[in-house]
């Protein structure tokens, strides 16, 4: 499934097989199927394929600790009333509350990143007031933005920093370290620049 190269590595999202961990989601109907992408120590920050069951449901309301952006490979997902059919991204800040989450029929395939470890609380967060989605590519810290393709990517900062990469379109997901080239695949990315070594 991992594509090692002198210069980066790329997942195929659609190979059949892998290391798929079968994972309880809190709150939730039934677990999940997981395969970790990229994980950082230091941090707990993770990137995740997630394989959601048909039917699958968290009914209640609660919170997570950290911010998590994902994109829809496949089938549909609804959380807290809005609903990201296959080829859609969002991105929820930390703290923002969630109401009825839920996949389709068909279940659903995403790509998932957490700014730090994913820890689930029921209810909403003390404090804060009821929070939306934000549409994927808005300006946060992580630096996160939504391509047509990598040649809207403009030339990185100076100073040294590792992307990873979710190509829509191709179904790839890539990891690139500090100046390295990056893959040549086609169509809609949406990329997250780390600092290097994360």
């Amino acid at each position: 499934m991992t594509t090692p190269c002198a210069r980066f590595s790329v997942v195929d999202l659609d190979a059949p097989g892998g290391a798929w961990a079968e994972v309880a989601m809190p709150a939730s109907s039934s677990p999940v199927r997981l395969i970790r992408l990229h994980a950082d120590a230091a941090t707990g920050a993770s990137v995740s394929l997630v394989g959601f069951p048909p039917g699958w449901t968290r009914p209640g309301t609660g919170h997570y600790l950290c911010a998590e952006e994902f994109a829809v490979l496949r089938g549909r997902i609804s959380v807290s009333g809005t609903a990201y059919p296959a080829g859609a991204c969002a991105r929820l800040p930390a703290l923002a509350t969630r109401t009825a989450s839920a996949v389709g029929a068909d279940g659903c395939l995403a790509v998932a990143w957490f700014s730090g470890p994913p820890r689930w609380r029921d209810g909403i967060a003390d404090g804060v007031a009821d929070g939306a989605p934000a549409a994927a590519g808005e300006p946060e810290p992580a630096g996160s933005v939504l391509l047509g393709s990598l040649a809207e990517l403009p030339e990185p900062p100076p100073g040294t920093a590792d992307f990873d990469m979710t190509f829509l379109d191709a179904r790839k997901w890539a990891y690139v370290p500090h100046g390295h080239p990056f893959p040549d695949l086609p169509g809609r990315v949406l990329v997250r620049r780390r600092p290097s070594g994360s």
